[in-house]
């Protein structure tokens, strides 16, 4: 009997000795299992599989040991059905983490070459705008034609500007700023209070849709924390330059918090105009604001709300008949180029169990934009003294004015669904536009025209992750996305007898379907070094052509695909940061917009046309370092080099000659992009940046073969911290480059009007004063 009890007593003892400990592993900031986690006891041990589950024959109570690569290791105590998260380790050079995707992951784990701008770097860089920063950034590049970079190409895909008549709202490089869709509005890249941007190389259109097929452009500013704040700047320079900012940062009750910023910036724009006898006929006065509201009742529920209002009032006036580059113009017109958006986000993230998140994502935002400008550039006091046109003896006067009023509302809605390794999400857009212009439009034929773009987009996504080993993850997505366009266009013009008559009425709609996708491999060698490689396609909705005379045939164009793939490495430890990324893109029916002049004498009469060429190509590379040279000195480079192509297409050259372009590079596609900086501080607070960039010769655009000429743009910071103050003395084109950001090739100059290439320049040199104050 005894030997019973004790044998019963014994069985009992082992098998608490030797229990079956079941549990699961995930990553603390994704919700996703984690494979290949290292799991040991005090005598044995095991791993995760690819669910993030394990066992191990341990008693309970025993302390387990839990190691990853990438990761933070942590000890538990042997439970059954125990989960452990474990955080993705921060190394002390500070981690990176991207924040623009359907995920948070650190830069060294995204599959994608990214460009990221931390709040230190933006506030070390001085930079007030993102058009400061643009030069720094390889193989992106911008268009001029309006007071503030609005159009960006990257990797030498985007529009170079968006006149009346170019068709709808679609653009190859998307803009986003807190969960708002701003694409074709960069005007309000305000810089103040930022806490990150991020740029994305390369097709995105399988996470962002048709907005993304050379890349997006990310912004997101700082999310309130649970404790009172307050900061101010003030700032002032050359060129009359004035203004202000600050933020104010406020606990209003248990969990919920208020932030706060305002900005405002007043500059005369470089230019004297000698007609108007005026300074400020190129100004800048811009005004911003937001406030952001988050509320985390518990760690299941978290609210983020976002409001904006961006008021710019900016002139426009930066061509001139001689081009010159003393910065003098002679528009007897006033040019406008004014922006007025307010919008709001509303980002609610639900934990629903432990391997379901929920994602809600709304946004709304409306814009009004005005673009005005002197159409000839002049009054008559030039043209007759410069060019002897005198309207006695012509019968006319060389006098011509443009201006486009639009307003755009943009509703979006997503619906994303996280379980574990698996995404998934909707997304509806429904965007209206209306513009109204006056002036010589479609290449003469109206003087007055309204048009009104009922766009709607429908998407449904998803996203695979799997860890196929513990240093191999393979990623995929795929997105297929229906959009459909319902156009109105209404338009007048003269007759023979000068005369206001009806053009054509145009009411045309389109439908299209595509598809995007994208598969990544990443290798992680270890916590400092990981490799990449990625196909994906991309795409951009296909539109409408407004002009009122042409066929059905010729109005709608296809939407265009690009096929990318990719390979790069990342590369992070205590001394230096550095990631390289090469790439090939095909261009399926790509999407050429070209301009001509129409009617001989008139400046304004440009036909704007948009086709499918057939196919292009595009290659090359990106590379970023940053070199931690000693705890008070560190230097940061990056190259881009970049070679494209277009297929043959025919266009309009002037009224009934066709003529045919393309067979060469893309427009605003330089081959060479670079920049170097050194950075300095010290104990004492004294600090300084200096930071060269150069950008190589580009095609200005695809109907003529102008180029842009090389370039080389210095900019210069110091400062120094005082307590709660800083003071900064910063230099913009140190060097005083004279540098063109846009060029036209059309005949402006009486009485023969022969073509010539027109170009507007960039900032000269500015310095100026900021003082920041921490209260």
């Amino acid at each position: 009997m005894n030997f019973k009890i004790h044998l019963t007593f014994l069985i009992l003892f082992s098998s608490f000795l030797f229990a079956e400990i079941k549990g699961t592993v995930m990553d603390q900031s994704t919700d996703e299992p984690l494979q290949g986690v290292n799991i040991i006891g005090e005598k044995t041990g095991t791993a995760t599989n690819e669910s993030g589950e394990f066992s191990i024959d341990v008693p309970p109570g025993t302390e387990l040991g839990f190691s990853h690569i990438g990761y933070h290791s942590i000890s538990q105590s042997a439970q059954n059905g125990m989960s452990v998260e474990m955080s993705p380790a921060v190394i002390k050079s500070g981690e990176i983490i991207v924040r623009a995707g359907l995920s948070d992951e650190s830069l060294q784990k995204t599959t994608a070459s990214v460009t990221v701008f931390t709040a230190n770097d933006i506030r070390e860089s001085g930079a007030d705008h993102f058009q400061v920063l643009i030069d720094q950034i390889p193989n992106l590049n911008w268009a001029g034609g309006t007071s503030r970079p609005r159009y960006f190409q990257i990797r030498g895909i985007g529009e170079r500007s968006h006149y009346f008549g170019e068709g709808p709202p679609n653009f190859s490089v998307g803009f986003v700023m807190d969960d708002m869709d701003l694409s074709g509005l960069g005007m309000v890249g305000q810089l103040y209070d930022l806490d990150q941007i991020e740029i994305f190389k390369g097709p995105q259109s399988s996470v962002y849709g048709p907005n993304a097929m050379a890349g997006l452009i990310s912004m997101r500013s700082t999310d309130p924390p649970d404790h009172f704040e307050m900061k101010s700047s003030t700032n002032f320079g050359s060129d009359n330059h004035y203004g202000g900012s600050s933020v104010m940062n406020v606990r209003l009750m248990k969990y919920m918090n208020m932030r706060l910023t305002g900005v405002y910036n007043y500059s005369d724009g470089f230019r004297e105009n000698v007609s108007q006898k005026i300074t400020d006929s190129n100004k800048l006065e811009e005004a911003f604001s937001r406030m952001k509201l988050s509320y985390n009742p518990n760690n299941r529920l978290s609210i983020l709300t976002t409001l904006i209002y961006a008021e710019l009032k900016n002139g426009y006036d930066v061509w001139a008949p001689d081009n010159n580059t003393d910065f003098i113009t002679y528009s007897n017109d006033k040019g406008k180029d004014s922006q007025r958006t307010y919008g709001y986000s509303l980002r609610a993230q639900f934990k629903a169990s432990e391997n379901l998140n929920i994602t809600s994502i709304s946004s709304f935002t409306e814009t009004d934009l005005v673009h005005a400008y002197d159409g000839d550039w002049a009054d008559s006091a030039y043209w007759y003294e410069t060019h002897d046109f005198d309207p006695a003896v012509e019968g006319w006067a060389y006098e011509f004015y443009d201006k486009n009023e639009r307003n755009r509302a943009n509703l979006s809605q997503e619906i994303r669904l996280s379980m574990g390794s698996i995404i998934m999400g909707g997304y509806f857009k429904h965007l209206i536009e209306q513009d109204e212009a006056m002036g010589h439009l479609y290449g003469g034929a109206a003087t007055d025209a309204i048009n009104h773009y009922d766009f709607l987009a429908t998407a449904g996504y998803a996203q695979y992750g799997v860890d196929l080993t513990p240093s191999f993850k393979l990623k995929a997505n795929v997105r297929f996305e229906n959009n459909s366009i319902k156009y109105e266009g209404t338009t007048q013009g003269l007759n023979d007898n000068w005369e206001n008559i009806e053009l054509p009425l145009i009411h045309f709609d389109i439908d299209h379907s595509m598809l995007g996708y994208r598969a990544s491999l990443h290798y992680l060698k270890d916590k400092f070094t990981s490799y990449y490689g990625s196909i994906s396609q991309g795409y951009k909705s296909g539109g409408v052509n407004q002009h009122p005379y042409l066929t059905d045939a010729s109005r709608p164009y296809d939407p265009e695909f690009i096929q990318n793939s990719e390979v790069g490495l990342k590369r992070t430890t205590k001394k230096y940061q550095t990631q390289l990324s090469a790439f090939y893109s095909l261009r399926k029916d790509q999407q050429v917009s070209v301009s001509s002049q129409q009617v001989e004498g008139d400046p304004n009469s440009f036909l704007f046309y948009t086709a499918n060429a057939g196919s292009g190509s595009v290659q090359g590379f990106e590379w970023e370092n940053l070199l931690n040279v000693s705890s008070n000195l560190s230097m940061d480079a990056s190259l881009g080099y970049l070679k494209t192509w277009v297929d043959k297409f025919p266009y309009f050259a002037s009224e009934g000659v066709e003529a045919i372009g393309g067979d060469r590079e893309a427009a605003m596609s330089p081959k060479v992009t670079g920049s170097f900086g050194v950075h300095f501080k010290n104990n004492s607070g004294i600090f300084g940046l200096v930071q060269m960039s150069f950008k190589d010769e580009y095609y200005f655009s695809d109907s003529h073969i102008q180029k842009s000429k090389p370039y080389t743009l210095l900019n210069i910071n110091i400062g120094n911290s005082f307590g709660k103050t800083t003071a900064t003395i910063w230099i913009r084109n140190a060097m005083d480059e004279r540098y063109t950001t846009r060029g036209f090739y059309f005949g402006l100059i009486p009485p023969d009007y022969p073509d010539q290439l027109w170009k507007s320049y960039g900032d000269p040199r500015q310095i100026g004063v900021t003082i920041d104050y921490t209260f």
